[in-house]
Parts: C-alpha cells; structure tokens; sequence
C-alpha cells in the first residue's frame, strides 16, 4: 500500500494494487456525508485497434467503447439504476476519448453498491435483442448530436484538425459504425480492455482504507488469473492540419465561429506532458481571460459574447487549443482574435502572468471540494501518469518564460483551423 500525505493541501492519499491488477485509490473525506466511487476502465474512443503478445492485430469500430457503456446498463433481470437507487444510491456513466467510466454516489449502503458496480460492469450480458434496441437508441443519440451546433463545432474542428489520430472520431461512432457491432465484436471487446489489471477504482468520502482494501482483496482474490497482455495501436498523426477552412449551415440565430491549433508535441515525460497542459491553458488565460484588455476590446466591439471560451484538450496522445464564439462578424472577429494571438508577445507582462497563476491555483483548491470534480481530475491525471495532487508544485514551479516558450512554440505564427457556422439562409 502507498500512503501520502500532501500537507500543502493538506489531503491524505491511499493506493494500493490488488493481486487482480486493479489499482484502487481512496481520497478519505471525514466530514463528508456523501460517499462517491468511480470504477474507469482504460478504454475509450480512440482505442480501435491492438496488438496481443502474439503480434496479432484487433480492430474495433468506431462507437465500440460507447456502445459497451450503453450495454453494460442492461442485465437479465431489469434496469441496474433501479437496482442503485434501491439502495439510495444514484449511478451512471460516460465514455471520454480515453476512458470509460462507472460511477455512483451514496450515503449509505457504501459497500453494497459497490458490489452492484462491479457486479454489472464484470458481468456482461451481449443478448441480439438488447443489442439490436441499443443500436437505434445510440443512432438517435448521434443524430441529436449532429443536430447540435455546439457539438457540431467540436466535431467539425477535430475533423480539421486530425489527419489520422482517431480522436477526430463521434465517441458515439456513426450509424454506419454502429450497425457494424454484433455480439461477437462486444465479447471481444470486453474480454480485451474489461480485465481488473486495465481498470482503476477511485473512491472519495468517509472510508476507512484497511476496510476498503480488505473488502476488495476478498471479493476479488482468485480474479488474478485473467491478465491479457495487448498493447494499444494509434496511427503516426502528420503534423499541421487537414483542412484549414470549413464551414456548414445550421438554424442557430447567430453564426458561430470556433478556432483550433494543435500541439505537434508529444513528450515521452509524463511530467512535460502535464506541464504542457496547464501552460497553455494558462496561456490562453492570460490572452483571452476576462480580466484583461484583449477580452473587453473584443467584447465592447460586440466581436464576441458572453458565450465566448477558450480552452486547451491535452490527451494522452495529443493536445489542441479549443476558441469557441458566437458573432454577427464573422470574418472580423476571427481576424480579431487572430491578430491578438500573433501580437500578444509584444505586450506580455509579469503582473497579468501573476494574476492568472494565482486564479489556477485558486481554482485547484476549489476543484478538490466537489467529489464529482475531483475525481474527473484525478482520472484525467492518472491517464496522464501523474497524480493530481502533484499539480499543486507544477503549477508553483512555473515561470514566465516557461509561459513565452510555450506560447511561441504552440500559438505563434501557427496554423490554425477555422470552422464557421452560419445562419441557413431564408
């Protein structure tokens, strides 16, 4: 068992690695009534193909992660949320690019919703008919989403943005892709990516640690037979973008323009990886945020709304920059925004960067009061290879020139992709 105590957060952190392979963490929260345990599994959307230790190669399609998130909340006898909430606990899930992820909170009944976790997650059961009923549940979630002009920009910026790396991909899959899974593919699946070793239990709230492990080695003792070698397969990403330009036509009653920049990099160090994280969306803040002139020249000019947002995506494999806006002028308010971007070195300054630092460490503390927040984030970081709680001394630890660099190397003079969506003409 590992045990840290982060004192300048003052948070105490246990971990511990079953014989089974699954690697629990537990974040005790004494005053807290709620208790909330998420179970992720490695596997998300951009994880269609892999190699066993035979050299033999897997492909999935597109939607498969999904689709198996969808299925696993069917069983033989009824629906597994009426099986939570009996229980007083409420449960649900969703699948990132990288992970899928099972969660519940409650407060009472702790460890016998936990059985319920994994009782259905570890128990599948692929029936054609269910199979056949989640198909066209999941085609009308996909057309919902494609009806959506928020997600259609996002959709239509990764298309931009991405040659080859799958994220460019609905985590839903597409109509086409959907018809294409069966029971055997799901079976497969699961037997691939749904083994303990590939899965981690996060759980937040007022649970003694020596129980927890205990409970767990007990019910999970002789799963340590199942491990299955594999390694995941991503295609080589060209740098640059694919498409440059691209605009639809949708009924919204203001255009909306989204900008992207993809980071090139990929670093091999975990820790540079997270670094490069929060300097870009430091970065961006310091750009874009609404304490500075850039934002309320862009505003007062009525370039942008209050709608208007920026962020940076970093995945395991990747990372881009997300501008999204909605505007009556178009072209001036991407130019606007553009021209800023290219002539911000000139006007850096130490006092915005020291603002903007202290507002990220400000928001880190307030991440680690929500059980909800701060679990995503410390799946996020695991994904990442770090623990969340170190990020407290990355964010510290960085500099101004730390910020120009990483500015210079991601922004600057960079391609970018520009998707535009208008108002359908009358």
């Amino acid at each position: 068992m590992i045990y840290k105590k982060f004192k300048e957060i003052d948070e105490n952190y246990y971990e511990k690695s079953l014989k089974s392979g699954l690697r629990v963490i537990l974040i005790p929260r004494s005053s807290y009534n709620k208790k909330y345990a998420v179970l992720s599994v490695n596997v998300g959307s951009v994880d269609l193909k892999l190699k066993d230790n035979n050299n033999i190669i897997y492909g999935f399609p597109p939607g498969t992660a999904h689709f198996m998130e969808h299925i696993l909340f069917e069983n033989r006898e009824g629906s597994i949320i009426d099986d939570f909430s009996q229980l007083g606990s409420s449960v649900n899930a969703y699948t990132s690019f990288n992970n899928t992820n099972y969660y519940f909170n409650a407060t009472d009944n702790f460890y016998k919703s936990l059985k319920c976790l994994f009782s259905f997650v570890l128990n599948p059961h692929f029936d054609q008919n269910k199979i056949e009923h989640e198909k066209s549940v999941i085609k009308q979630e996909i057309n919902m989403y494609e009806d959506s002009p928020s997600w259609q920009s996002f959709h239509q910026l990764l298309q931009g943005l991405y040659y080859e790396y799958p994220i460019k991909y609905n985590i839903a899959g597409t109509s086409q892709s959907v018809d294409q899974i069966n029971q055997e593919i799901l079976q497969d699946f699961f037997n691939k990516y749904y083994n303990l070793d590939n899965m981690n239990l996060i759980v937040i709230g007022d649970i003694n640690h020596e129980k927890l492990f205990d409970w767990l080695t007990d019910k999970f003792s002789d799963f340590g037979s199942e491990h299955i070698d594999f390694q995941k397969i991503y295609p080589e990403e060209p740098n640059g973008v694919r498409i440059k330009k691209n605009e639809i036509a949708m009924s919204i009653s203001r255009p909306i323009i989204t900008l992207g920049f993809k980071e090139n990099r990929c670093f091999n160090d975990q820790r540079k990886i997270v670094r490069q994280d929060m300097l870009s969306n430091m970065v961006l803040e310091m750009i874009f945020g609404k304490s500075n002139d850039n934002y309320h020249s862009l505003y007062d000019k009525n370039l942008i709304d209050e709608n208007f947002t920026f962020n940076f995506l970093q995945e395991k494999n990747t990372g881009f920059v997300k501008i999204y806006g909605e505007t009556s002028h178009i072209n001036q308010s991407i130019n606007s925004i553009v021209d800023i971007i290219n002539n911000w070195h000139r006007k850096i300054n130490k006092d915005d960067f020291e603002i903007v630092k202290h507002k990220y460490i400000g928001r880190y503390f307030r991440s680690l009061n929500s059980l909800e927040a701060l679990s995503s984030q410390v799946i996020k970081y695991l994904n990442l290879g770090q623990n969340y709680f170190d990020l407290i001394n990355i964010i510290e630890n960085i500099s101004l020139n730390d910020i120009i660099d990483q500015y210079n190397k991601l922004l600057l003079d960079q391609e970018q992709v520009e998707v535009i969506i208008r108002k359908i003409s009358k």
